[in-house]
Protein backbone atom coordinates (compact mmCIF):
# COMPACT_ATOMS: atom_id res chain seq x y z
CA UNK A 1 0.00 0.00 0.00
CA UNK A 2 1.49 3.06 -0.74
CA UNK A 3 1.55 5.66 2.20
CA UNK A 4 -0.48 8.99 1.86
CA UNK A 5 2.01 11.21 1.64
CA UNK A 6 3.80 13.71 1.20
CA UNK A 7 1.43 16.61 1.83
CA UNK A 8 1.80 20.06 -0.28
CA UNK A 9 0.83 22.88 1.78
CA UNK A 10 0.78 26.41 0.52
CA UNK A 11 -0.18 29.98 1.69
CA UNK A 12 -2.16 31.68 -0.84
CA UNK A 13 -0.57 34.28 -2.37
CA UNK A 14 -3.51 36.02 -3.24
CA UNK A 15 -3.67 38.09 0.04
CA UNK A 16 -6.25 40.27 0.82
CA UNK A 17 -5.36 44.22 0.65
CA UNK A 18 -6.36 47.05 2.32
CA UNK A 19 -4.75 50.81 2.11
CA UNK A 20 -4.53 53.61 4.73
CA UNK A 21 -3.24 56.58 3.11
CA UNK A 22 -3.61 59.97 4.42
CA UNK A 23 -1.60 62.88 1.90
CA UNK A 24 -2.41 64.40 -1.79
CA UNK A 25 -4.92 62.53 -4.00
CA UNK A 26 -1.80 62.11 -6.21
CA UNK A 27 -0.11 59.69 -4.15
CA UNK A 28 -0.68 56.10 -3.84
CA UNK A 29 0.83 52.95 -2.14
CA UNK A 30 0.20 49.36 -2.30
CA UNK A 31 1.27 46.11 -0.73
CA UNK A 32 1.42 42.98 -2.34
CA UNK A 33 3.34 39.92 -1.38
CA UNK A 34 5.04 36.84 -3.59
CA UNK A 35 3.20 34.12 -1.60
CA UNK A 36 4.48 31.02 0.05
CA UNK A 37 4.73 27.55 -1.11
CA UNK A 38 5.76 25.50 1.35
CA UNK A 39 6.02 22.58 -0.46
CA UNK A 40 5.79 18.95 0.40
CA UNK A 41 5.09 18.12 4.46
CA UNK A 42 5.84 14.48 5.87
CA UNK A 43 3.39 14.27 9.23
CA UNK A 44 4.25 10.71 9.61
CA UNK A 45 6.44 8.00 11.17
CA UNK A 46 7.90 4.45 9.58
CA UNK A 47 9.39 1.97 11.78
CA UNK A 48 9.03 3.93 14.78
CA UNK A 49 11.27 6.66 13.44
CA UNK A 50 10.15 9.99 12.92
CA UNK A 51 9.82 11.40 9.35
CA UNK A 52 8.35 14.85 10.38
CA UNK A 53 10.01 17.86 10.15
CA UNK A 54 9.63 22.05 10.29
CA UNK A 55 8.70 22.82 6.54
CA UNK A 56 9.94 26.70 6.14
CA UNK A 57 9.37 29.24 3.20
CA UNK A 58 9.96 32.50 2.35
CA UNK A 59 8.08 35.30 0.66
CA UNK A 60 8.70 39.05 -0.48
CA UNK A 61 6.30 41.94 1.11
CA UNK A 62 6.61 44.63 -1.64
CA UNK A 63 5.81 48.38 -1.07
CA UNK A 64 5.69 50.27 -3.96
CA UNK A 65 4.55 54.36 -3.73
CA UNK A 66 3.93 56.80 -6.21
CA UNK A 67 3.61 60.47 -5.82
CA UNK A 68 4.70 60.86 -2.05
CA UNK A 69 5.22 64.43 -1.32
CA UNK A 70 7.55 64.44 1.53
CA UNK A 71 8.42 60.79 2.64
CA UNK A 72 7.16 59.23 5.02
CA UNK A 73 7.13 56.04 6.88
CA UNK A 74 4.65 52.87 6.60
CA UNK A 75 4.37 49.80 8.61
CA UNK A 76 1.97 46.74 7.68
CA UNK A 77 -0.05 44.55 9.73
CA UNK A 78 -0.82 40.95 9.18
CA UNK A 79 -4.63 39.70 10.43
CA UNK A 80 -5.81 37.01 12.04
CA UNK A 81 -6.46 33.65 10.65
CA UNK A 82 -10.47 32.97 10.32
CA UNK A 83 -9.41 29.24 10.56
CA UNK A 84 -9.28 27.32 14.06
CA UNK A 85 -9.25 29.15 17.51
CA UNK A 86 -7.37 31.22 19.54
CA UNK A 87 -6.58 34.70 18.52
CA UNK A 88 -5.67 33.77 14.90
CA UNK A 89 -1.96 35.15 15.50
CA UNK A 90 0.20 33.10 18.03
CA UNK A 91 -1.31 30.39 15.95
CA UNK A 92 -2.73 30.42 12.27
CA UNK A 93 -3.95 27.53 10.46
CA UNK A 94 -4.51 26.37 6.92
CA UNK A 95 -7.52 24.50 5.49
CA UNK A 96 -7.38 21.39 3.49
CA UNK A 97 -9.14 21.47 0.59
CA UNK A 98 -10.65 17.65 1.13
CA UNK A 99 -11.58 18.57 4.89
CA UNK A 100 -10.56 17.24 7.90
CA UNK A 101 -7.91 18.88 10.40
CA UNK A 102 -6.51 22.14 10.47
CA UNK A 103 -2.79 22.03 9.73
CA UNK A 104 -0.52 24.79 12.18
CA UNK A 105 1.69 27.39 10.70
CA UNK A 106 3.23 30.98 11.20
CA UNK A 107 4.15 34.12 9.62
CA UNK A 108 7.64 35.60 10.75
CA UNK A 109 9.50 38.79 10.45
CA UNK A 110 12.77 37.05 11.14
CA UNK A 111 15.07 34.11 9.97
CA UNK A 112 15.10 32.65 13.45
CA UNK A 113 11.26 32.42 13.46
CA UNK A 114 10.99 34.22 17.09
CA UNK A 115 8.76 37.08 15.91
CA UNK A 116 5.46 36.50 14.79
CA UNK A 117 4.07 38.86 12.31
CA UNK A 118 0.78 40.15 13.65
CA UNK A 119 -1.45 43.35 13.73
CA UNK A 120 1.07 45.09 16.78
CA UNK A 121 -1.24 43.75 19.77
CA UNK A 122 -0.25 40.58 19.23
CA UNK A 123 2.79 39.86 17.15
CA UNK A 124 5.03 42.21 15.70
CA UNK A 125 4.15 44.37 12.26
CA UNK A 126 6.66 45.46 9.70
CA UNK A 127 8.14 48.60 8.49
CA UNK A 128 9.94 51.13 6.93
CA UNK A 129 10.77 54.37 5.42
CA UNK A 130 9.42 56.01 2.25
CA UNK A 131 11.55 58.33 0.60
CA UNK A 132 9.95 61.21 -1.44
CA UNK A 133 9.13 60.53 -5.21
CA UNK A 134 8.34 56.61 -5.87
CA UNK A 135 9.41 54.04 -4.34
CA UNK A 136 9.89 50.43 -4.92
CA UNK A 137 11.08 48.12 -1.42
CA UNK A 138 10.46 44.78 -0.22
CA UNK A 139 11.08 43.04 2.85
CA UNK A 140 10.89 39.21 3.59
CA UNK A 141 8.11 37.33 5.27
CA UNK A 142 9.09 34.02 7.13
CA UNK A 143 6.88 31.22 7.30
CA UNK A 144 7.19 28.04 9.37
CA UNK A 145 4.79 24.74 9.38
CA UNK A 146 5.97 23.22 12.66
CA UNK A 147 6.70 19.25 12.73
CA UNK A 148 5.01 16.85 14.54
CA UNK A 149 0.87 17.21 13.13
CA UNK A 150 0.73 13.75 12.65
CA UNK A 151 -3.42 13.44 12.56
CA UNK A 152 -3.58 15.24 9.09
CA UNK A 153 -5.68 13.78 6.24
CA UNK A 154 -3.25 14.15 2.56
CA UNK A 155 -4.52 16.71 0.89
CA UNK A 156 -3.50 20.33 -0.10
CA UNK A 157 -3.26 23.29 2.47
CA UNK A 158 -4.19 26.84 1.99
CA UNK A 159 -5.31 29.70 3.92
CA UNK A 160 -5.51 33.83 2.31
CA UNK A 161 -5.03 36.33 5.27
CA UNK A 162 -5.65 39.57 5.01
CA UNK A 163 -2.17 42.59 5.35
CA UNK A 164 -3.12 46.65 6.04
CA UNK A 165 -0.86 49.15 5.15
CA UNK A 166 -0.45 51.94 7.06
CA UNK A 167 1.23 55.19 5.45
CA UNK A 168 2.66 57.94 8.20
CA UNK A 169 3.75 60.99 6.55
Amino acid sequence: MTPPWPFKPSLSAALLISLLLAGPAQAACSVSSSGLAFGAYQPLTFSGKLLSSNVTSVADVAVVCTGIVNGGSYSIALGPSTLGGGDGISTRYLANARGGDLMRFNLYTDPTYTIVLGHGVTGSVIGGSIPAGDSNQSQPVYGKIPAGQHTLSVGSFAATLTMTLSYNP
